[in-house]
């Protein structure tokens, strides 16, 4: 006997849409989930993730086909068209139900159409894409929505938010290299890439040239090879590598915007340093910014 086979059906003759519904609320149940008709199910145009692995959904169906949907969906009544729903929560489930050959799923019915308990759920389950969440925000925005208020609700820092939002203004090969997965769909490393192609168009276009897999793990250092002066810290031309000591003090000689220095690995996190310059300032700067020159001796003070 198949699966469907022995799925009990018996009471979908007796099923009305109005028995979902809890008194006076528009919400059933969960406990109480009942079977209905993936025909009757259509996906909402608004849901906030946009894109789905084929891979996971085939995975999932494999799953779906073992051992049936183990989570109930969540619907709403389709505002337009009697007899139908909407999913609010669950569409990953109900294209794989569909892709396992299923005729129905388990549901309860929630009539409280809410997009950011959408983008939430999608969020925290890491299945909404960083192109998705950056859409998402900017429709929240147009809205009236502040981003204080975006970060609240979806319970995220609200740096986390504004980077996310930048996405917006990702280039088209950046957002084609996410899609053939040359760099990997991780807020903080699109933002950084972002900021890159802003300021340093050339440098974000040498970057995706290399066709080298980028992550948060190694992005400074592809962006410092992009710029041709290799990773600070490790990754250097055979120039620049640091030579046997031979007496004083051995330095790296930086550049900063048309500034030499010293650099002083009194790093405030992983990515800054503290440089010296020769007019006697010291300040401290992102690593990624500094362009290695030379070492140097400096005498024994």
């Amino acid at each position: 006997m198949s699966d469907l086979e022995a799925l009990d059906l018996s009471g979908l003759a007796q099923f009305r849409a109005s028995d979902f519904l809890a008194a006076g609320a528009g919400v059933s149940d969960p406990a109480a989930a009942v079977h209905v008709d993936l025909s009757l199910i259509d996906f909402d145009p608004k849901q906030p993730r946009r894109s789905f692995k084929r891979e996971s959904i085939e995975e999932l169906s494999v799953s779906i086909r073992e051992h049936g949907v183990l989570e109930p969906v969540s619907l709403r009544r389709h505002p337009e068209r009697a007899g139908r729903f909407v999913v609010n929560r669950g569409e990953r489930r109900v294209r794989a139900a569909r892709q396992a050959e299923l005729t129905t799923v388990p549901a309860f019915l929630d009539d409280r159409a809410d997009p950011f308990a959408q983008a939430a759920e999608n969020l925290h389950r890491e299945d909404m894409s960083a192109m998705d969440l950056a859409l998402f925000i900017a429709e929240r925005e147009k809205e009236g929505i502040s981003r204080a208020e975006i970060a609240r609700r979806l319970a995220k820092a609200k740096s986390f938010i504004t980077e996310a939002a930048a996405l917006n203004d990702a280039p088209p090969e950046l957002i084609d290299a996410v899609r053939n997965g040359t760099v990997s769909e991780d807020v903080r490393t699109l933002y950084r890439l972002v900021s890159v192609g802003r300021q340093e168009p050339e440098v974000l276009r040498a970057v995706l040239q290399r066709q080298e897999p980028v992550y948060r793990g190694n992005v400074e250092a592809v962006i410092a090879n992009a710029r041709g002066e290799g990773s600070v810290g490790s990754g250097y031309p055979a120039a620049t590598r640091t030579p046997a000591r031979s007496g004083g003090k051995t330095v790296l000689v930086v550049e900063h915007e048309g500034k030499r220095g010293s650099l002083r690995m009194k790093a405030h996190d992983g990515d800054v340093g503290e440089v010296r310059f020769g007019d006697g300032t010291c300040s401290a700067l992102p690593l990624a910014a500094l362009k290695p020159v030379c070492w140097a001796t400096e005498e024994a003070k």
